[in-house]
């Protein structure tokens, strides 16, 4: 009987583990389209084009519904001549010299919104993504506890 109380107990953790939510809004660009084509879910994605060479930027405003470890990868096809990329809270952000691909993890806090942007790039006709995932938590985490007090309540007393 404790085996199956245990067993039912550890499956209820590990369905109940969801990934936060996220929401991702376009907060303007120049030289460049920008859309964001999925919103408000445990994965958001963007993108946008630059038509013609020159200098351009393109901004996202990322928040989150509880704090969480997210990636977030910015790809661009062909590749891009050079760029900033721009990642933080509104009023301390951190910059990063990119010319190709770029992916990092950060941890997103409730109720801050956070700036997501290339800004000072210079490229011909490019096509560019960006993608933010949540991070979810392992179900493992949750299975661990009641594993082992299964085990402190199994062990025989002598």
């Amino acid at each position: 009987m404790k085996k199956a109380m245990l067993f039912v107990v550890a499956l209820f953790f590990s369905i109940s583990v969801n990934a936060a939510t996220l929401s991702l809004s376009a907060a303007g660009s120049a030289g460049a389209s920008q859309s964001v084509d999925l919103s408000d879910n445990a994965v958001v994605l963007a993108g946008g084009t630059v038509s013609k060479a020159g200098d351009w930027n393109s901004a996202f405003t990322l928040s989150t519904d509880v704090d969480t470890p997210v990636v977030i990868e910015w790809s661009f096809n062909p590749a891009i001549t050079a760029a900033t990329l721009v990642f933080g809270a509104v009023g301390s952000t951190v910059s990063y010299a990119i010319t190709e691909d770029f992916s990092f993890t950060a941890v997103l806090l409730t109720g801050v919104d956070y700036v997501l942007s290339i800004v000072d790039a210079t490229s011909g006709a490019v096509k560019y993504d960006v993608s933010v995932s949540a991070v979810p938590l392992p179900a493992a985490l949750f299975l661990f506890a009641p594993a082992l007090l299964g085990f402190l309540s199994l062990r025989k007393k002598v």
